[in-house]
């Protein structure tokens, strides 16, 4: 997923409490509203597939870094990477249906 902007709506706790279900409705996509109180620090009210959307994309990032920091692996997976046209075009390439069978 390329995460688009967010778009921040600012709503103080009483404003929120006075209207929780359009507020409720607001937090769609990569809308999130931003609650603000004087008594507590500030948080956020996110759509749930759009949070988990995020943290879906965070860990396939971490995931690429942890590759990444692995200098060996990822030399290794470079020079694979320049073979794999070749191999694609004269069919040294197996499917899946090649290794496991219909």
């Amino acid at each position: 997923m390329a995460t688009a902007s967010v778009n921040v709506k600012r709503v103080s706790a009483s404003d929120l409490r006075d209207s929780l279900k359009d507020y409720l409705k607001a937090a769609k996509d990569n809308r999130v509203v931003l609650i603000e109180n004087r008594r507590q620090a500030a948080k956020y009210l996110v759509d749930k597939d759009f949070l988990d959307n995020l943290l879906e994309e965070r860990e396939s990032i971490l995931a690429t870094l942890e590759i990444l920091f692995d200098r060996d692996l990822t030399n290794r997976l470079m020079r694979l990477s320049k073979t794999i046209d070749r191999d694609f075009a004269t069919r040294r390439l197996l499917t899946t249906a090649d290794v496991f069978g219909k």
